[in-house]
C-alpha cells in the first residue's frame, strides 16, 4: 500500500501530469467567512510576532478546544486532555516516536491507515498487525481483537469512502479496552464533517483514559494552508506527549496559532454547515452528470469512492490498492472540493457520447500503469 502511494506521489508532481481525481487540494466559497479578520489583516497586527507562538503554553486555547469538544461530543474534557499542534503529520510523528521510545515494536490496526502512518511504522521498525478482514463499514468486516494489552490504531471516519466506523464496532473496541487495558489511537483527521448534521463523533465515547484521538481543524474547515491539529489524550499522558512534541517539532507560526483560535470560534459559533452543504451540492452535480458508473454512499467528509464510466488510465487517481482494499475494481477516490476533478469527470460524458470513449477492450479500472514493486 505504501509503495503505491509513493509511486503516485512521484507521478502527480511531474509537469503535465494527468488530472488527479483524488487530489488533496480543493476550494470553496467560505474561506473569508471562516477566516474572519485573518482574511485581510496581517498577523503582525493581530499578535506579537517578535515572540514564539507556543501552542501548548496557550492554556486558553487548550481550554477552548476542550470546551468545544465537550459541547460537540458530550464528553467531559479539560485543558489537561489537549495537545495542540501545527498539523496532523507532526502529531503522527510524535505518536510513533513515543511508541518506539516506550518499547513498542508491534501494534495492531484496523485497516486502512493513512499512508504517512504506514511510512512512520516502517521507518521506526514497528510491525503493524491487522485485526480484521475488510473495512469497518463493510458487511464482511470481521473484527478479531487480541487477548492482550496492546496498542490499536484505527481511522474514523474511513476517509477515502466518507464512511463512519459503525457504533457496534466502536462498542466492541471500548469493551475490549476495558478488559485488556489497551490503548487506542483514533486518526480522526476527517471528523466533524457529517452530511446529516449530527454534531458529535461516536469515537469520542471510547474510554477517555485509554484513548488518543487526533482532530484536524484545517480539514473540517478545508483551509489547508494553515497548519492546525490537536490530540485529545488521557490526562496522565498529556505532559509527556506535549514535551515530546515540542522537542521534536518546535513552535508554530503565529498565523497558525491565530487560526487555531479562529477555528474554535467558527465551530463554537456556527459550525461548518455551509462547507458541508457545498460538498453535497458538488456531489449532486457530479452524480447528475452521468460520469459515474457506480458509487458508494457518503456519510461524511469531502471524498467520494466511485467508478467512472471511463478507463482508469484517463486520470491519475487513488484506487483500492492505496487503501488495503479489494473487490472494487475501477473505483477511485474523488475529491468533491476539487473543481478540476469534477469538471474533468463531467467532460467524459460528452467524450463518450461523441464516440471518444472506451474501445478495443478498455474496461474501467484496467490499463493502469504498473508501479515498481520490490517483492
Amino acid at each position: 500500500m505504501l509503495e503505491w502511494h509513493e509511486y503516485i506521489e512521484a507521478e502527480r508532481q511531474q509537469p503535465g501530469a494527468r488530472v488527479f481525481l483524488s487530489d488533496y487540494n480543493g476550494d470553496h466559497p467560505y474561506v473569508e467567512k471562516y477566516l474572519g479578520e485573518l482574511a485581510d489583516t496581517a498577523p503582525r497586527h493581530l499578535a506579537d510576532i517578535t515572540r514564539y507562538a507556543g501552542l501548548d503554553e496557550d492554556v486558553r486555547l487548550r481550554s477552548r478546544i476542550a470546551a468545544m469538544h465537550e459541547r460537540y461530543d458530550g464528553v467531559a474534557y479539560s485543558e489537561r486532555n489537549i495537545v495542540p499542534s501545527g498539523g496532523s503529520s507532526s502529531l503522527l510523528g510524535t505518536f510513533v516516536t513515543w511508541l518506539a521510545m516506550n518499547g513498542h515494536r508491534r501494534v495492531h490496526y484496523v485497516a486502512p491507515v493513512y499512508y504517512k502512518l504506514a511510512y512512520l511504522f516502517r521507518a521506526f521498525g514497528i510491525e503493524p498487525v491487522p485485526v480484521a478482514s475488510g473495512h469497518a463499514y463493510q458487511p464482511e468486516f470481521d473484527l478479531s481483537l487480541p487477548d492482550e494489552r496492546t496498542v490499536l490504531v484505527l481511522t474514523d471516519p474511513v476517509w477515502y469512502a466518507g464512511r463512519r466506523v459503525p457504533q457496534d464496532v466502536l462498542d466492541a473496541i471500548a469493551a475490549w479496552q476495558r478488559t485488556t487495558g489497551s490503548l487506542v489511537f483514533v486518526d480522526g483527521t476527517f471528523q466533524y464533517m457529517p452530511w446529516d448534521g449530527r454534531p458529535g463523533e461516536a469515537s469520542a465515547r471510547l474510554p477517555v483514559e485509554r484513548t488518543l484521538r487526533m482532530v484536524c481543524p484545517t480539514k473540517y474547515l478545508s483551509i489547508h494552508g494553515y497548519r492546525c491539529a490537536h490530540l485529545l489524550v488521557p490526562a496522565a499522558l498529556r505532559q509527556e506527549l506535549a514535551d515530546l512534541h515540542i522537542n521534536l517539532h518546535g513552535d508554530v507560526a503565529v498565523s497558525d496559532r491565530l487560526f487555531a483560535h479562529r477555528a474554535v470560534d467558527v465551530m463554537t459559533q456556527h459550525g461548518n454547515g455551509d462547507l458541508v452543504g457545498h460538498i453535497r451540492d458538488n456531489h449532486a452535480r457530479l452524480t447528475a452528470s452521468g460520469a459515474l458508473a457506480a458509487r458508494m454512499p457518503v456519510e461524511t467528509g469531502f471524498f467520494l469512492f466511485a467508478r467512472p464510466h471511463v478507463p482508469h488510465r484517463w486520470f491519475l487517481a487513488l484506487d483500492e490498492r492505496h487503501f488495503e482494499l479489494d473487490g472494487h475494481p475501477g473505483y477511485v477516490r474523488v475529491n468533491l472540493l476539487n473543481r478540476a476533478a469534477i469538471e474533468a469527470l463531467a467532460a467524459t460524458v460528452d467524450s463518450l457520447a461523441s464516440g471518444g470513449g472506451m474501445s478495443g477492450g478498455d474496461v474501467a479500472g484496467q490499463g493502469v500503469p504498473v508501479a515498481p514493486h520490490s517483492g
